[in-house]
């Protein structure tokens, strides 16, 4: 049984091994049947009469004729239009076909003229043959080449790359600077509000008005010394209240203010008029003022303009709407700043920061504000000449920004 078994597949392999060989052979003849038939078997030939092109290179119109030998043509991405002419002949049927880098394409019927229009980027074949009562003619072969668009090659990809990488990492960089100097306002912000609530109840201030209790106690009786109490730890209270805040209403200013200048009227044994006048249409509710910015316009009022004048002090307080700012015109009826520079040395020991303070307050504030806060001090004059105070002008945005 096992030689039986041997004799059998001694047979078989080569019969296996014919089959495979001429499997492959016949594929082979297959896949260059139309190109050998057509090389082979020709019995007539066909002439390119005229290729009509726009040359990739010297992007110029370009003509070739029978004569001409050239084989290959190069087209541009954006005039990719190619003309060919056959010899007209009645009995000539004319088929072509175009394949790319894959090698594959259909045979397609035509007349003597041949357009090709939108071709792909990259190389092509072009094939032409004729056929004429069952004959088939020479195979014409041309090489189509279509050059890539600068925006499509690598290069150019590359460039944009880098750009890209350039640009974000600037971004970065500028996101992170920005990032830091908010950070930086943002302290700044803190120290100077600081400074500033430290200048407004100074120590100075703060021991006046406890000997303030003293005088208030002697000539007022305790009656007067309630009062002078009350005031003094409203104002302590509501000062500490916004330590914590940028801004304030308008409601809560004029309480402030008012607690504030009756506190200074009780040290210095003589009555501050404060009068205020608010526009109607404004809403004390909704509109803010920067906190800690008019109190200091108003101590520079009473220290520098009616303390010196040694006579009942007024201060008048204007709150308008004007061109979508809020416009506070805060009026006295002081010595005048001409009078007050004279008076210096003798109040050389008040050393009064406040002024200061509020300027660079304000600019700090005006880096989160499209309208920018302004401020203004007028002499005021009577009509012989003599001084008749200040009008300090600020100028505020009705929706005012601040860095929360």
């Amino acid at each position: 049984m096992l030689q039986h078994y041997i004799i059998i597949n001694t047979l078989i392999v080569p019969k296996l091994f014919l089959l495979r060989l001429s499997t492959i052979f016949f594929v082979a003849m297959l896949c260059n049947s139309e190109k050998s038939i057509a090389q082979n078997k020709a019995s007539f030939d066909i002439k390119i009469e005229r290729i009509e092109y726009i040359d990739a290179d010297t992007e110029k119109h370009t003509n070739l004729n029978s004569n001409s030998q050239k084989k290959e043509l190069r087209l541009s991405r954006n005039y990719n239009h190619v003309h060919i002419e056959l010899e007209e002949s009645p009995n000539i049927k004319y088929t072509y076909k175009v394949t790319n880098e894959t090698g594959f394409g259909d045979w397609k019927k035509s007349t003597n003229e041949i357009h090709l229009v939108g071709l792909s980027r990259g190389n092509h074949w072009l094939y032409i043959r004729g056929k004429s009562n069952e004959q088939i003619s020479n195979l014409l072969e041309f090489k189509i080449f279509v050059s890539t668009p600068f925006y499509l090659k690598w290069w150019f990809i590359s460039l944009i790359i880098v750009v890209i990488v350039i640009v974000f990492y600037m971004f970065l960089v500028l996101e992170a600077k920005l990032l830091k100097e908010r950070r930086d306002r943002n302290l700044q912000v803190s120290n100077l509000e600081a400074k500033a609530y430290r200048a407004q109840m100074n120590p100075h201030f703060i021991f006046n008005a406890l000997n303030g209790m003293q005088t208030a106690m002697i000539l007022g009786g305790e009656e007067e010394f309630n009062k002078y109490i009350t005031s003094f730890s409203k104002l302590i209270r509501n000062t500490i209240e916004m330590s914590s805040v940028d801004r304030i209403s308008i409601t809560d200013e004029v309480a402030y203010i008012t607690n504030y200048v009756e506190l200074q009227g009780h040290r210095l044994e003589q009555k501050i008029d404060l009068e205020f006048n608010i526009d109607s249409e404004i809403d004390q509710n909704e509109v803010f003022l920067p906190c800690m910015m008019l109190q200091p316009i108003v101590e520079n009022s009473i220290v520098h303009g009616i303390i010196p004048k040694k006579e009942k002090g007024k201060i008048t307080i204007d709150l308008v709407k004007e061109n979508e700012m809020l416009k506070v015109c805060v009026t006295d009826n002081g010595i005048g700043r001409k009078a007050a520079a004279k008076q210096r040395e003798k109040y050389a020991k008040h050393k009064s920061f406040a002024t200061q303070i509020m300027r660079d307050r304000m600019d700090i504030i005006n880096f989160y504000n499209e309208k920018k806060i302004k401020f203004s001090i007028e002499d005021l004059y009577n009509d012989n000449g003599t001084a008749a105070g200040t009008r300090d002008i600020l100028y505020v945005p009705l929706g005012l920004k601040t860095r929360h």
